[in-house]
């Protein structure tokens, strides 16, 4: 008798536990994805990430990097947006746009590429923003794997200074939460300075 009712309390305790349980989240790509060469570290519905994890770096908008690109040429930032267009052969580069701002990203050492069928979603990159000059060659090389016609190529000439971004880490999927701001203190006055009364009033 007593060991019935000690299976039965048992039962009574692991039910709700197991119907508690979340489905898990895929944790790789469906047959149907265009995944290319790339080979994804975290899969989820809404979260893949590529190359390494972010590191939550200083985000900024493209609009600003553009205004100043020597002032943040070389510096490790965060950038987001929408992937306009993919690399359709390997997945080796992406454009992303922010605004009216497109910017050409690369991928560290080509360590790492992106799905091929990755356009149109939203996107995180951490990594080196730099200035650079891209050449007839490249800007042809690019033109090409984009898919353009002939005589589209063959009007593209010269070399080109161009903003771009090369990436450590990709997150394709919900941005990350933003960070909250330090709160506590009391209330800063006009010149910075602390009021006796919390209000900036001395």
């Amino acid at each position: 008798m007593r060991y019935l009712t000690s299976v039965v309390l048992v039962a009574a305790f692991a039910l709700p536990a197991l119907a508690q349980d979340p489905p898990r989240p895929p944790t790789k790509p469906s047959a149907d994805r265009k995944m290319g060469l790339a080979k994804p570290l975290v899969f989820e519905k809404d979260k893949e990430v590529y190359g390494a994890p972010l590191k939550g770096l200083k985000h900024l908008r493209l609009k600003r990097i553009s205004k100043r690109q020597k002032k943040w040429s070389g510096k490790k930032l965060q950038i987001r947006g929408e992937i306009a267009s993919v690399c359709p052969k390997k997945g080796c580069w992406m454009m992303v746009k922010d605004g009216p701002q497109t910017v050409r990203v690369r991928f560290t050492d080509y360590s790492f590429f992106v799905p091929l069928d990755c356009a149109n979603q939203k996107v995180t990159a951490e990594g080196t923003v730099t200035v650079k000059v891209e050449t007839e060659a490249e800007r042809r090389h690019y033109a090409e794997d984009a898919g353009k016609s002939k005589e589209e190529i063959e009007k593209i000439t010269g070399d080109k200074v161009l903003l771009s971004f090369t990436a450590d880490a990709v997150q394709i999927g919900t941005p990350p939460a933003k960070k909250k701001a330090q709160g506590g203190g009391r209330a800063k006055g006009k010149d910075g300075a602390k009021g006796k009364n919390g209000s900036g009033q001395g």
